[in-house]
């Protein structure tokens, strides 16, 4: 199937908002298309390379998430795909510095 830019990074991101820890191959293989063309498309038009903008998307929903205040921080990485809170916490930190604690008092 042949894609225009926008079509194929608008299917892209729709598979990232429904499983935001997807690999770029699992994308690849679900629209039927290489790997190359997807993170070239991404750096061509957005201008960060598909790791790079999965984990903006992601460092997203974790900030939303993190807002929720009835959601501990183990259902918030659960929700989003980790298998345990030392991932997601791990992740957190990795991404911002911060526990997901202080990011969640810095977002309050």
């Amino acid at each position: 199937m042949a894609y225009n830019r926008r079509m194929l990074l608008k299917e892209v991101d729709d598979l990232i908002s429904k499983n935001p820890r997807i690999r770029l191959s699992e994308i690849a293989s679900s629209l039927k298309v290489n790997r190359h063309t997807i993170e070239n498309a991404m750096r061509s038009s957005r201008k960060l390379s598909f790791r790079d903008y999965r984990r903006r998307e992601l460092m997203q929903m974790v900030r939303s998430m993190l807002s929720w205040p009835h959601a501990s921080i183990k259902e918030v990485g659960i929700k989003l795909g980790y298998g345990s809170a030392a991932s997601f916490c791990r992740f957190v930190q990795q991404s911002t510095g911060k526990s997901p604690s202080q990011l969640r008092e810095d977002e309050i």
